[in-house]
């Protein structure tokens, strides 16, 4: 029973502790809506009770009367709770609006979509062009690749390879000389 309504807060990012009949929640924001870090975590103290109105309240989707009716809590004590854990429904309107940032794979299917809907290359149409080339790297060039020897690093030759290569090299000279 006790897990079940922790199951109301817990998620991948926090866990619920529950001792006795209170819970010791970390809150995922602090009091001016930065992330918390993990040498400065934020608790909140919740009872029982807390945790089965925040369950209430989070399936009627943050409808405050709906809460308060299907809870039948009387309301000035439904006022403080919703006081005391309007931090919640803060918490969950902030990370639903980070999870809408939009991922590379999102913004490709708006461009390629604003294309296809057009038909004629408007400029619009031009630009998600441009930035889906961009996206998918068509602006990369590539890299020539060049190759020089340094005489430096060359083998070890026998004596009689360096001789002959001394010959052709001396009577190659003498024919530009000449």
């Amino acid at each position: 029973m006790k897990e079940d309504l922790a199951k109301v807060v817990n998620d991948k990012s926090r866990r619920v502790k529950v001792y006795g009949r209170t819970a010791i929640v970390p809150l995922k924001f602090d009091e001016s809506g930065n992330p918390t870090r993990a040498d400065r975590i934020i608790f909140k103290r919740l009872s029982l009770n807390d945790l089965r109105f925040l369950r209430e309240w989070r399936e009627v989707d943050w409808d405050v009367q709906k809460a308060v009716e299907k809870s039948g809590i009387p309301q000035g004590k439904a006022e403080r709770l919703i006081k005391k854990l309007a931090c919640f429904r803060e918490e969950d309107a902030r990370v639903k609006a980070l999870c809408e940032i939009p991922t590379p794979g999102w913004i490709k299917s708006k461009h390629v979509e604003n294309f296809y809907e057009g038909g004629t290359l408007e400029e619009s149409q031009h630009k998600s062009l441009s930035e889906l080339a961009k996206i998918e790297g068509a602006y990369k060039t590539q890299a020539s690749v060049s190759i020089t020897q340094n005489v430096f690093n060359l083998p070890k030759l026998s004596p009689a390879a360096e001789e002959e290569i001394r010959m052709i090299a001396d009577r190659e000279a003498d024919v530009v000389d000449g």
